[in-house]
Protein backbone atom coordinates (compact mmCIF):
# COMPACT_ATOMS: atom_id res chain seq x y z
CA UNK A 1 0.00 0.00 0.00
CA UNK A 2 1.20 3.40 -1.16
CA UNK A 3 0.45 6.55 0.76
CA UNK A 4 0.49 10.15 -1.31
CA UNK A 5 0.38 13.55 -0.33
CA UNK A 6 1.41 17.14 -1.51
CA UNK A 7 1.25 20.88 -0.45
CA UNK A 8 -0.55 22.83 -2.57
CA UNK A 9 -0.99 26.72 -3.20
CA UNK A 10 -0.40 29.50 -5.32
CA UNK A 11 2.51 30.24 -6.40
CA UNK A 12 4.27 26.75 -5.29
CA UNK A 13 7.57 25.93 -7.43
CA UNK A 14 9.73 27.58 -4.01
CA UNK A 15 8.21 25.51 -1.40
CA UNK A 16 10.82 23.53 0.64
CA UNK A 17 7.97 20.60 2.24
CA UNK A 18 8.90 18.12 -0.47
CA UNK A 19 12.49 18.31 0.44
CA UNK A 20 11.83 18.27 4.01
CA UNK A 21 9.08 15.38 3.89
CA UNK A 22 11.95 13.44 2.07
CA UNK A 23 14.32 14.26 5.13
CA UNK A 24 11.93 12.97 7.62
CA UNK A 25 11.35 9.97 5.70
CA UNK A 26 14.61 9.22 4.74
CA UNK A 27 14.74 6.39 8.05
CA UNK A 28 11.17 5.25 7.48
CA UNK A 29 10.72 1.50 6.57
CA UNK A 30 7.90 2.79 4.59
CA UNK A 31 9.87 4.92 2.65
CA UNK A 32 9.30 3.57 -0.55
CA UNK A 33 5.61 3.67 0.04
CA UNK A 34 5.41 7.62 0.73
CA UNK A 35 5.19 9.70 -2.18
CA UNK A 36 4.81 14.24 -1.70
CA UNK A 37 4.72 16.30 -4.22
CA UNK A 38 3.54 20.08 -4.71
CA UNK A 39 0.36 21.22 -7.07
CA UNK A 40 -0.20 24.75 -8.00
CA UNK A 41 -3.76 25.27 -7.11
CA UNK A 42 -5.88 28.78 -7.25
CA UNK A 43 -8.68 29.53 -5.34
CA UNK A 44 -11.04 28.68 -8.01
CA UNK A 45 -9.76 25.00 -8.27
CA UNK A 46 -9.99 24.07 -4.82
CA UNK A 47 -13.48 22.01 -5.39
CA UNK A 48 -12.84 20.15 -8.22
CA UNK A 49 -9.72 19.57 -6.60
CA UNK A 50 -10.97 17.83 -3.54
CA UNK A 51 -13.47 16.13 -5.18
CA UNK A 52 -10.96 14.53 -8.31
CA UNK A 53 -7.24 14.13 -5.82
CA UNK A 54 -5.90 10.33 -4.97
CA UNK A 55 -4.11 12.26 -2.34
CA UNK A 56 -4.62 11.17 1.85
CA UNK A 57 -3.70 13.86 2.62
CA UNK A 58 -1.92 17.70 1.73
CA UNK A 59 -0.63 20.41 3.05
CA UNK A 60 -1.78 23.82 2.33
CA UNK A 61 0.02 27.18 1.84
CA UNK A 62 -0.63 30.90 0.86
CA UNK A 63 -3.09 32.22 -0.20
CA UNK A 64 -5.24 29.20 0.52
CA UNK A 65 -5.04 28.57 4.59
CA UNK A 66 -8.40 30.21 4.72
CA UNK A 67 -10.07 29.96 1.55
CA UNK A 68 -10.21 25.98 2.12
CA UNK A 69 -12.10 26.07 4.68
CA UNK A 70 -15.90 25.72 3.44
CA UNK A 71 -14.38 23.18 1.16
CA UNK A 72 -13.59 20.89 4.28
CA UNK A 73 -16.05 18.39 5.94
CA UNK A 74 -14.81 19.11 9.74
CA UNK A 75 -12.09 21.16 11.52
CA UNK A 76 -10.00 20.00 14.91
CA UNK A 77 -10.76 22.46 17.36
CA UNK A 78 -7.24 24.81 17.05
CA UNK A 79 -8.33 25.09 13.44
CA UNK A 80 -11.24 26.21 13.96
CA UNK A 81 -10.72 28.57 16.34
CA UNK A 82 -8.11 29.96 14.39
CA UNK A 83 -9.85 29.87 11.10
CA UNK A 84 -7.31 28.76 9.08
CA UNK A 85 -5.96 25.29 7.58
CA UNK A 86 -2.44 24.18 6.79
CA UNK A 87 -2.70 21.00 7.10
CA UNK A 88 -5.90 18.36 5.58
CA UNK A 89 -6.08 13.98 5.30
CA UNK A 90 -9.13 12.34 3.60
CA UNK A 91 -10.99 10.20 6.89
CA UNK A 92 -13.91 7.97 5.26
CA UNK A 93 -13.87 10.07 1.88
CA UNK A 94 -14.21 13.06 4.06
CA UNK A 95 -11.84 16.06 4.31
CA UNK A 96 -10.53 16.80 7.50
CA UNK A 97 -8.54 20.55 8.29
CA UNK A 98 -6.00 20.87 10.98
CA UNK A 99 -3.55 23.71 11.71
CA UNK A 100 0.27 23.44 12.85
CA UNK A 101 1.04 26.86 12.85
CA UNK A 102 1.31 27.53 16.40
CA UNK A 103 2.69 24.37 17.70
CA UNK A 104 5.21 24.59 15.11
CA UNK A 105 6.08 28.58 16.21
CA UNK A 106 6.43 27.91 19.55
CA UNK A 107 8.85 25.46 19.31
CA UNK A 108 10.90 26.93 17.38
CA UNK A 109 10.20 30.68 20.13
CA UNK A 110 9.66 28.60 23.25
CA UNK A 111 13.30 29.45 23.97
CA UNK A 112 13.61 32.69 23.30
CA UNK A 113 10.56 34.42 24.49
CA UNK A 114 10.78 35.59 28.45
CA UNK A 115 7.81 33.74 30.77
CA UNK A 116 4.47 35.31 30.32
CA UNK A 117 4.33 37.38 33.62
CA UNK A 118 7.92 38.63 32.91
CA UNK A 119 7.13 39.50 28.81
CA UNK A 120 5.96 43.32 28.00
CA UNK A 121 3.68 43.36 25.08
CA UNK A 122 4.21 41.09 21.90
CA UNK A 123 3.69 42.58 18.58
CA UNK A 124 2.42 40.35 15.99
CA UNK A 125 3.28 42.07 12.23
CA UNK A 126 0.29 41.18 9.81
CA UNK A 127 -3.29 39.62 10.66
CA UNK A 128 -3.53 36.98 8.39
CA UNK A 129 -3.81 33.00 9.03
CA UNK A 130 -0.43 32.44 10.82
CA UNK A 131 -0.34 35.37 12.40
CA UNK A 132 -3.91 34.00 14.03
CA UNK A 133 -2.33 30.64 14.92
CA UNK A 134 0.33 32.25 16.69
CA UNK A 135 -1.86 34.77 18.60
CA UNK A 136 -3.95 32.03 19.72
CA UNK A 137 -1.42 29.72 21.07
CA UNK A 138 0.57 32.44 22.81
CA UNK A 139 -2.53 34.12 24.26
CA UNK A 140 -3.42 30.50 25.57
CA UNK A 141 -0.42 30.44 27.04
CA UNK A 142 -0.64 33.72 29.08
CA UNK A 143 1.09 36.02 26.64
CA UNK A 144 -0.12 39.52 26.01
CA UNK A 145 0.58 41.67 22.79
CA UNK A 146 -1.05 43.57 20.03
CA UNK A 147 -1.14 43.18 16.38
CA UNK A 148 0.16 45.53 13.48
CA UNK A 149 -1.83 45.57 10.49
CA UNK A 150 -2.87 47.41 7.14
CA UNK A 151 -6.43 47.27 8.23
CA UNK A 152 -8.35 45.38 10.82
CA UNK A 153 -9.85 41.79 10.37
CA UNK A 154 -11.92 41.23 13.98
CA UNK A 155 -12.02 38.26 16.51
CA UNK A 156 -8.53 38.27 17.90
CA UNK A 157 -7.69 38.03 21.62
CA UNK A 158 -5.32 40.74 21.29
CA UNK A 159 -6.07 44.69 19.22
CA UNK A 160 -5.12 45.25 15.91
CA UNK A 161 -3.61 48.63 15.31
CA UNK A 162 -3.06 50.06 11.61
CA UNK A 163 0.66 50.14 11.42
CA UNK A 164 0.41 54.32 10.39
CA UNK A 165 -0.79 54.80 13.79
CA UNK A 166 2.51 53.85 15.73
CA UNK A 167 5.75 55.83 15.42
CA UNK A 168 7.46 53.71 18.94
CA UNK A 169 6.71 50.84 20.54
CA UNK A 170 8.63 48.51 23.34
CA UNK A 171 8.34 44.56 23.05
CA UNK A 172 9.72 42.14 24.40
CA UNK A 173 9.27 39.98 20.90
CA UNK A 174 8.11 41.15 17.09
CA UNK A 175 7.15 38.61 14.79
CA UNK A 176 6.46 38.90 11.58
CA UNK A 177 3.64 37.16 9.54
CA UNK A 178 3.31 38.54 6.41
CA UNK A 179 4.34 37.32 2.70
CA UNK A 180 6.10 40.40 2.58
CA UNK A 181 10.14 40.25 1.75
CA UNK A 182 9.47 36.12 0.44
CA UNK A 183 11.62 35.04 -2.92
CA UNK A 184 10.74 36.69 -5.25
CA UNK A 185 9.62 40.03 -3.60
CA UNK A 186 13.05 40.16 -1.31
CA UNK A 187 12.99 44.13 -0.88
CA UNK A 188 9.96 44.68 0.76
CA UNK A 189 8.98 44.36 4.25
CA UNK A 190 6.13 45.60 6.75
CA UNK A 191 6.97 48.98 7.94
CA UNK A 192 8.29 49.34 11.32
CA UNK A 193 8.01 51.47 14.30
CA UNK A 194 11.32 52.47 16.57
CA UNK A 195 11.72 50.48 19.25
CA UNK A 196 11.64 51.88 22.44
CA UNK A 197 13.65 49.98 26.12
CA UNK A 198 16.97 49.04 26.94
CA UNK A 199 16.19 45.40 26.25
CA UNK A 200 15.23 45.43 21.98
CA UNK A 201 12.65 42.77 20.99
CA UNK A 202 13.69 39.76 19.57
CA UNK A 203 13.11 39.20 16.20
CA UNK A 204 11.36 36.35 14.42
CA UNK A 205 10.61 36.27 10.40
CA UNK A 206 8.02 33.51 9.86
CA UNK A 207 9.81 33.66 6.46
CA UNK A 208 12.00 30.88 5.83
CA UNK A 209 13.55 31.72 2.32
CA UNK A 210 15.44 34.24 1.84
CA UNK A 211 17.45 32.87 5.35
CA UNK A 212 17.93 36.70 6.33
CA UNK A 213 14.65 38.70 5.00
CA UNK A 214 14.57 42.54 4.63
CA UNK A 215 12.53 42.95 8.03
CA UNK A 216 15.58 40.49 9.67
CA UNK A 217 18.03 43.14 8.40
CA UNK A 218 16.42 46.00 9.57
CA UNK A 219 15.69 44.57 13.08
CA UNK A 220 19.53 43.65 13.39
CA UNK A 221 20.54 47.13 12.61
CA UNK A 222 18.28 48.32 15.98
CA UNK A 223 19.97 46.08 17.90
CA UNK A 224 17.71 43.09 17.62
CA UNK A 225 18.25 39.58 18.11
CA UNK A 226 17.23 37.87 14.72
CA UNK A 227 15.49 34.24 14.10
CA UNK A 228 14.48 33.18 10.79
CA UNK A 229 11.35 31.16 10.00
CA UNK A 230 13.45 27.65 9.13
CA UNK A 231 13.29 25.67 12.38
CA UNK A 232 9.72 26.60 12.83
CA UNK A 233 9.05 24.96 9.17
CA UNK A 234 10.59 21.64 10.12
CA UNK A 235 8.27 21.85 13.23
CA UNK A 236 5.79 22.29 11.80
CA UNK A 237 6.22 19.77 8.89
CA UNK A 238 6.87 16.97 11.82
CA UNK A 239 3.92 17.95 13.77
CA UNK A 240 2.14 17.18 10.30
CA UNK A 241 3.51 13.92 9.93
CA UNK A 242 2.32 12.68 13.40
CA UNK A 243 -0.93 13.94 12.55
CA UNK A 244 -1.55 12.35 9.43
CA UNK A 245 -0.05 8.83 11.18
CA UNK A 246 -2.49 9.36 13.89
CA UNK A 247 -5.64 10.06 11.79
CA UNK A 248 -4.44 7.39 9.03
CA UNK A 249 -3.22 4.40 11.17
CA UNK A 250 -0.23 4.26 9.05
CA UNK A 251 1.83 2.05 10.59
CA UNK A 252 5.24 2.55 12.39
CA UNK A 253 7.61 -0.79 11.90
Amino acid sequence: MSYNFAVIGDPIDKSRSPSLFRKIWSNNPLNSTLNYSSINIDESQLEEFLATTDLDGFNVTAPLKEAIIPHLSRLTPIAKNIKAVNTVVKVNKLWNGHNTDGEGFWKMCKDHLPTPTKSSDICILGNGGAARAIVYILNSLGYRGLILCRRAKGNFDWPEVEFASIKELKASAVIQCTTLGMIPHIDSSPPLPIWLGENKPVAFDLIYEPAETKFLKEMEFQGCKTIGGSQMLIFQAKKTWEYWVDVLNIPQI
